[in-house]
């Protein structure tokens, strides 16, 4: 990341660290990020657009995550694609609004504290195993995906990107305190899926 104020993206997804999006793109505010952000050789921060009670409101959340570009063309709808790369997670401060409707933020990297990557994830075996399996799936193999598979994030992450979990959930894992939490909390959904 090079700037601290950089352009905020509102969506209704969650870009987990390591993990790659592809968006659509037709509204002129952020054609014009998307033409800046490759201009100048940047990326941009994807947070959470929660739906509250009220049909027309939402909120913003204040963790997300700073993406690159990594790919972009004309879809055939006329719509500008993108896909974007998940870098590392974020906090947001200082949210404003300029006059063409662009959010920009103060934007700071958020670090977890270290843990024993090994040891989580000796503990929690069936998320390596079923991520192991999810990767060689013929839907899946072909998607850029890199696992490190010593890496409890990197594990956590790519497996919470790839199950039908809801987007809240997505983000409760972005926000998680550690690995470790973030572990116990997938392992939870898991059971929650496997039991449906």
């Amino acid at each position: 990341m090079k700037k601290n104020n950089l352009p905020v993206f509102p969506l209704g997804l969650v870009a987990l660290p390591g993990t790659i999006q592809n968006l659509q793109i037709f509204e002129p505010r952020y054609i014009n990020m998307v033409k800046n952000c490759m201009k100048n050789s940047q990326g941009f921060v994807i947070v959470f657009q929660k739906p509250t009670d009220s049909i027309d409101d939402f909120e913003i959340s204040k963790k997300g995550s700073y993406v690159e570009i990594i790919d972009f063309n004309n879809l055939p709808n006329g719509l500008l694609g993108i896909s974007v790369k998940s870098i590392n997670k974020v906090v947001v401060n200082n949210l404003i609004q300029l006059k063409d409707g662009l959010h920009i933020a103060e934007i700071n990297p958020l670090v977890d504290p270290e843990v024993d990557d090994q040891a989580l994830l000796a503990e929690f075996p069936e998320i390596t195993n079923i991520l192991n399996q999810l990767v060689k799936h013929p839907r899946i193999v072909d998607m850029p995906i890199e696992v490190d598979f010593n890496s409890a994030d990197s594990v956590a992450y790519h497996l919470a990107g790839l199950i039908p979990i809801p987007w809240t959930s997505k983000q409760n894992l972005l926000e998680a305190f550690d690995a470790s939490q973030r572990l116990k909390i997938l392992s939870k959904y898991i059971d929650e899926i496997s039991s449906n």
